[in-house]
C-alpha cells in the first residue's frame, strides 16, 4: 500500500519532469531555428560571392555599393572642472647646525 503523501509527491515530480522535458524541446527548437538561420546567411554569402566571381570572369563588373556610415553625433565637451588655487604654504627655515667642538 502506498500513503496518499508519497503519492502527491510522486505527481508533482512526475509534473516537474514534463515541464522539464517540455523547456528542453523549446530550447532545442530555438537552437535549431538559430543554426538554421545562421546556414541560410552563409549561403547567402557564398552565392554572392560567387555571382561576383562569375560576374568577374565574363566581364560583367557590377559597381559594389559604398557601405552607408552614418555619423555619430559628436559628444558635447564636458566643461572643465574649476580648481580653486590654495595659496602656497611658507616654507618653514631648516634648523640650524650645531658646530661639533674640535679635540686638541
Amino acid at each position: 500500500m502506498s500513503v496518499s503523501y508519497k503519492d502527491e509527491a510522486i505527481e508533482t515530480l512526475r509534473g516537474l519532469k514534463r515541464l522539464e522535458r517540455a523547456a528542453e524541446r523549446s530550447a532545442l527548437e530555438a537552437a535549431e531555428i538559430e543554426k538554421q538561420a545562421q546556414k541560410m546567411a552563409s549561403d547567402a554569402r557564398i552565392l554572392e560571392k560567387m555571382s561576383r566571381i562569375l560576374n568577374e570572369s565574363t566581364g560583367i563588373v557590377e559597381p559594389t555599393p559604398e557601405p552607408v556610415v552614418e555619423a555619430a553625433p559628436e559628444p558635447e565637451p564636458e566643461p572643465e572642472p574649476i580648481v580653486e588655487e590654495k595659496p602656497a604654504a611658507k616654507k618653514k627655515a631648516a634648523p640650524k647646525k650645531k658646530a661639533k667642538a674640535k679635540k686638541s
